[in-house]
């Protein structure tokens, strides 16, 4: 149930700060990041034994240390090519929206930064946020397919690790394979 809230609060939750921006979270990503997530704590649920405690706590512990790993590497692409686009909400005001830059700038967009001596935000700016006009599309996805990677990689393990982790206190606390509540003398009695 833990494992289950976790996973919810993940999608549900505010994570706004740290996910990719929504035109590049296709809800495609997401439904892999369930259906990943869900077989996955099936499969420790049914593999969560006494006998295999040991491994599973080492495969617990592997799998959050992947997903730091995951998550320092995920964070480092957006940091690098992350920019903001505003667009106008009304006569007066702007709200800002994230995108995801290309790997490398077009030839043309790179020597009018080195001209006028201003970074890639400002450059975006003057290009009126058109990105197409800054980066080619198979840079950009190069870096969109790189941060999908790297976020689904973040859920996936973070959430096996959880998952994995209340599934091994459940065997060291009851001393019986986790799967074992559905076989037939634990099972509740139906009249």
């Amino acid at each position: 149930m833990a494992a289950g809230a976790a996973l919810f609060l993940m999608w549900g939750g505010k994570m706004q700060k740290w996910r990719p921006p929504d035109e590049d979270l296709p809800g495609t990503a997401q439904s892999v990041v369930l259906l990943i997530c869900g077989v996955g704590m099936v499969l420790q649920w049914y593999f969560a034994a006494p006998q295999a405690i040991a491994i599973f706590l080492a495969s617990v512990f592997a799998l959050a240390l992947a997903c730091v790993i995951s998550f320092l590497r995920y964070s480092g692409l957006l940091g690098s090519y992350i920019y903001i686009r505003k667009v106008a909400t009304s006569k007066k005001s702007t709200r800002d929206i994230r995108i995801l830059g290309g790997r490398v700038l077009l030839p043309e967009a790179e020597e009018k930064r080195r001209k006028h001596s201003i970074d890639v935000q400002s450059l975006l700016e003057g290009a009126a946020y058109n990105p197409d006009l800054l980066w080619s599309r198979e840079a950009r996805q190069w870096v969109k397919q790189r941060v999908l990677l790297f976020f689904i990689l973040t859920l996936v393990l973070g959430t096996s690790a959880l998952t994995g982790a209340s599934f091994a206190t459940q065997v060291l606390l009851t001393k019986k394979a986790a799967a074992s509540v559905i076989e037939t003398p634990d099972a509740p009695v139906s009249k």
